[in-house]
């Protein structure tokens, strides 16, 4: 009799007692049945388990001596199936408890092997057949084992140092802004896992900060997302979003003209452009006209269908500044020769 369907039995009969019982808790005579439900069923089983089964367990490996330079997937299992026969109660008493001490396998005494690209080492399961029966209880007796080959893939171990990249989704109070660039400590981090996808990776996201309302700079810690397989030992960075109070500024910025052939002039009307942006308190009395650019490109101008207007665009803007914006947008021209 296989001991897979007695356990099955016997987990579908206690669930269906369960359902009994969330229906009956107020009548009594169908609670006074179950009791004797119960007992027959207790000596039901009691006596299914002095019979003999055969039954499949897992039974745990443990590999040791990985070289230096590989080392073992993620995913591998570390466990071999047992097919034993026993007692009810003595498989019982497996399940229950699962003590077996580990099968050690020995990586530099193993043999080697490869497929494509895939390397590793491998050995058969029933060299090991005595270890394992020596930790069968009594009574117990092994059946077979498998896989009959055990094979242990090995990766070659890549290590990389990266930068750390992170999005943010801030809001701010009126009046304040970022001050800067979000400050990562570290920024960067040591990675190691497989070479193939240590290789292939030029940072390490860190979880998105969000924060709504700020008035004030920040610090808070945020986690690595680390891919599938890969290890650092450092699992968190702190990041600080710097916020400061901004204020408004307006500049005239002289207007630039390209591509004005020598034996031409131009006048442009106006001939300054107003630039309005926001800067940080700490940056503003470093902020010049002489930091932006803005100019208007003559391309069109000596075309069949000539524009009676120039569009004005900005060509150069400092980092600091914020919500930028300028007028006109489009200016009008006079062009002359020189004399």
């Amino acid at each position: 009799m296989a001991w897979n369907n007695l356990f099955g039995k016997i987990q579908n009969l206690w669930e269906s007692l369960l359902g009994w019982l969330n229906r009956i808790r107020q009548d009594r005579n169908l609670i006074i049945f179950l009791a004797f439900l119960v007992i027959s069923t207790g000596f039901w089983f009691l006596n299914a388990l002095r019979k003999e089964y055969t039954a499949t367990l897992n039974y745990p490996v443990r590999f040791v001596n990985v070289p230096e330079d590989k080392m073992l997937p993620e995913d591998l299992d570390n466990n071999i199936a047992l097919k034993v026969k026993a007692g009810g109660f003595v498989i019982l008493r497996y399940q229950l408890s699962n003590t077996f001490l580990p099968l050690t396998f020995d990586l530099s005494e193993m043999k080697t092997w490869s497929s494509g690209d895939n390397k590793g080492v491998y050995s058969v399961t029933r060299e090991g057949h005595n270890r394992i029966v020596g930790q069968l209880s009594q009574g117990m007796e092994l059946i077979d084992v498998e896989p009959d080959t055990l094979f242990v893939p090995l990766l070659e171990k890549g290590a990389a140092s990266v930068p750390v990249k992170i999005d943010t989704q801030l809001t701010f109070e009126k009046q304040f802004l970022q001050a800067g660039p979000v400050i990562l400590q570290p920024d960067s981090v040591d990675i190691f896992g497989p070479k193939n996808i240590v290789d292939s990776l030029h940072f390490i996201e860190a979880s998105p900060v969000i924060f709504e309302n700020l008035a004030d700079t920040v610090t808070t810690m945020v986690n690595l997302k680390l891919p599938a397989q890969v290890k650092s030992s450092v699992k968190r960075v702190a990041a600080t979003i710097p916020v400061e109070p901004f204020t408004e500024l307006n500049m005239s910025v002289p207007l630039r003209v390209n591509g004005l052939p020598d034996s031409l002039r131009i006048k442009t009307f106006p001939s300054e452009i107003q630039v309005s942006f926001r800067v940080g308190i700490s940056k503003y009395e470093a902020i010049n006209r002489n930091m932006f650019r803005v100019a208007v490109d003559l391309d069109q101008v000596f075309k069949e269908d000539r524009p009676d207007r120039l569009k004005v665009r900005l060509e150069r803007v400092p980092d600091d500044v914020e919500s930028l914006s300028f007028s006109p947008i489009f200016v009008e021209y006079l062009l002359e020769k020189k004399r």
